[in-house]
């Protein structure tokens, strides 16, 4: 008896129970919109990451991006649950950054548009799983997958984009509305931050993100978040400047002619007033913001 109850409350405890329990007090600005799944077309897989699937999915005649979750249950001691599960479950953490957006009418002025989040039904969960090699730990057989609704963004990564003067400081804007709300992105790299076909820039994946107050050792006093962000500022630095001058490669390399198509591409932009990567960065720029934040053609 005393083993059925052990093995009982240790199922009990997972990431989908936390937000259950605790969603409606702690992110009471975005909506569950689970009664739409029926109405929802999976239209094509557009990205999957380390803890995500992305979709394209139409509703209504509209189209959407559906971002859902993978299920891979951490083993965190029993005691520090909660408080993991708010600050390091990719699911929770995103919805927490956007209902802050929503209640500060910032949904759509930083990162997509979010319409809301929801849980998919057995029948849809068993299909996605069935094509996509879903990753599910056992002990969250019970659990749903969720998602979030977001707007559709066609376009690129910014690495690749067209990038406007307007929008490169659109995304300074929405970086510093997220640090005012005492929110880091978290995982500042190209590859979140995208370029619409129009023009438009978004940041994107907030399920990284760092919300302070942050038990982790290196953001637990404030002096260290706040160097954080600054350190993600000086990293969107170095990207703009890299857009706008992009080092040409000697000419025995066959690379030349993609960096020739990316100055083409912002040829007249103006997205730095800074005349060299160091000062963009505010440092020298060593070798891993060197490999990490390259643009190509």
């Amino acid at each position: 008896m005393d083993l059925q109850r052990a093995s009982s409350s240790k199922h009990k405890h997972t990431c989908w129970t936390v937000w259950l329990k605790h969603h409606k007090k702690k992110c009471p600005f975005i909506n569950d919109l689970s009664h739409l799944l029926p109405d929802i077309e999976f239209l094509e897989l557009l990205f999957t990451g380390s803890h995500s699937y992305l979709f394209k999915v139409r509703l209504n005649r509209k189209i959407y991006a559906l971002k859902l979750y993978t299920l891979t249950q951490p083993d965190w001691l029993e005691s520090r649950f909660e408080r993991n599960a708010w600050e390091k479950d990719p699911f929770i953490v995103e919805c927490q950054v956007y209902d802050y957006l929503i209640e500060n009418n910032l949904s759509g002025v930083v990162g997509p548009c979010c319409h809301g989040w929801l849980k998919l039904d057995k029948a849809q969960e068993q299909s996605l799983e069935w094509k996509l090699e879903w990753r599910r730990r056992t002990n969250t057989t019970e659990d749903p997958i969720c998602g979030l609704l977001l707007e559709y963004i066609d376009g690129c990564t910014i690495d690749k984009a067209r990038v406007t003067p307007a929008g490169a400081q659109s995304l300074r804007n929405q970086l510093d509305h997220l640090h005012n709300m005492d929110i880091a992105h978290g995982d500042l790299f190209p590859r979140n931050i995208m370029g619409s076909n129009d023009g438009r820039a978004f940041l994107v994946d907030f399920s990284s993100a760092k919300l302070w107050p942050h038990s982790s050792f290196m953001m637990h006093k404030r002096e260290n978040f706040l160097c954080y962000t600054q350190s993600e500022k000086c990293k969107l630095e170095l990207l703009l400047f890299r857009l706008q001058k992009v080092k040409l490669f000697p000419l025995d390399s066959y690379k030349i002619l993609a960096y020739g198509n990316q100055l083409k591409r912002h040829q007249g932009m103006t997205f730095s007033t800074t005349e060299s990567e160091e000062q963009a960065y505010g440092r020298p720029v060593c070798s891993w913001p060197n490999a990490n934040y390259a643009v190509v053609g």
